[in-house]
């Protein structure tokens, strides 16, 4: 089959674990039959209502676009009512070799480096603990892999003496270049903690040479690394609008597929490189063969239960009890959570948002139908046969 000439072809240069299958088995099969199907069903006029299951995985599109949906929702209860920053910290280009080989314990470091410099600038600045959501992103926009985190930040916190939430005066946060060679210090001197209690995965050229860790990172610290610094945000809508953006949806939308053609895979993205500093993203295609858009595709598939998402400073868990009650936001969410919806809460609540039927209504009898259990009929035809 096509799919065996994939995986057995020399031309791929990914090797295939057994998350990559997953991720695509289930992104194929989700809402489909072979995933489930939830019965609802009308008492007065025996009216039945069939819905399919999500796969749920964490690399499918149309999942991601729900579990977006619901995290930005959730997450929006707990953020203060302040303005806050987007901030972005990126692994220079030098150091992706490196991550590659070792994979977590890097994008490990990317995210404690990067929330370690903003809460030791707002103690040292303020005496103010911040709140940040951080969201680690592996791929580009092209889908090179170009692992950074975006940061959620709070214009302001808990200010530590007088236990209340205090906002800075000023749109302005700090200077990116400041915040950039701090985040070059930290990560270079944690990278060196965490190789020598464990240690790391080097290129064969490098076996027999002790200090060319060392070597090579007093040149890459020679260079320019990259953080980037947005205005605030006042508007708490416009906060989850961000939030959601970079949390739970995989690394290409469909919208921006354009065709597969004669082995060959295109699709759009923006081309930040050759924007001018200040303008709107420009459009660039890019083609790939096919093997190539895969290979590039399931690289950015996440480990099982690897955290994406981590809360740091007030946000974190063991902090937000701290958080005065009357700082934190008030939302007009529906927090209904009726068992019959079971995981079909979302689904029914962008139904309706665009405008449709409710689905778990009767569209005879117009009462709500019952919840009658799952159906799995590729399960019942395996027993049968």
């Amino acid at each position: 089959s096509s799919w065996d000439n994939y995986i057995y072809s020399h031309q791929r240069k990914l090797w295939l674990e057994k998350k990559h299958f997953e991720a695509v088995m289930k992104t194929i099969n989700c809402r489909t039959a072979r995933m489930g199907m939830a019965k609802y069903s009308c008492e007065s006029c025996n009216h039945e209502h069939f819905i399919y299951r999500s796969c749920k995985h964490r690399f499918c599109p149309t999942c991601g676009t729900v579990d977006t949906y619901n995290w930005a929702d959730k997450t929006l209860q707990f953020l203060l009512n302040i303005k806050h920053h987007h901030v972005v910290v990126t692994l220079p280009k030098a150091l992706r070799f490196l991550s590659k080989l070792n994979g977590n314990r890097i994008h490990d470091l990317l995210f404690q480096s990067s929330a370690s410099i903003l809460l030791d600038w707002f103690n040292y600045k303020y005496n103010i603990k911040p709140g940040i959501v951080s969201v680690l992103h592996t791929a580009g926009a092209d889908l090179k892999y170009h692992p950074h985190v975006h940061l959620i930040v709070t214009g302001g916190g808990l200010h530590m003496p007088s236990k209340t939430i205090q906002e800075l005066p000023n749109a302005y946060l700090t200077r990116q270049r400041f915040l950039a060679n701090k985040f070059k210090q930290q990560f270079c001197r944690q990278l060196l903690k965490i190789h020598q209690a464990e240690p790391l995965n080097f290129p064969k050229i490098w076996e027999d040479k002790p200090n060319r860790l060392n070597d090579f990172l007093n040149k890459v610290k020679k260079q320019q690394w990259i953080v980037s610094i947005q205005k605030p945000l006042a508007d708490l809508s416009q906060i989850v609008g961000y939030v959601g953006r970079y949390t739970k949806r995989t690394c290409l939308s469909e919208y921006k597929l354009i065709s597969h053609e004669n082995d060959v895979v295109s699709f759009e993205y923006n081309d930040y490189k050759n924007t001018p500093r200040g303008h709107k993203p420009l459009k660039s295609v890019c083609r790939l063969p096919t093997f190539g858009f895969l290979d590039h595709l399931l690289q950015h598939v996440p480990d099982k239960r690897y955290r994406m998402v981590r809360y740091m400073g007030l946000y974190n868990s063991h902090h937000k009890k701290h958080i005065p009650k009357q700082e934190q936001p008030t939302t007009q969410t529906d927090t209904k959570n009726d068992e019959e919806w079971i995981e079909f809460e979302q689904y029914r609540k962008l139904e309706m948002e665009h405008d449709k039927p409710d689905p778990l209504q009767c569209p005879n009898c117009k009462t709500m139908m019952t919840f009658d259990g799952f159906i799995y009929p590729y399960k019942q035809l395996i027993d049968d046969g």
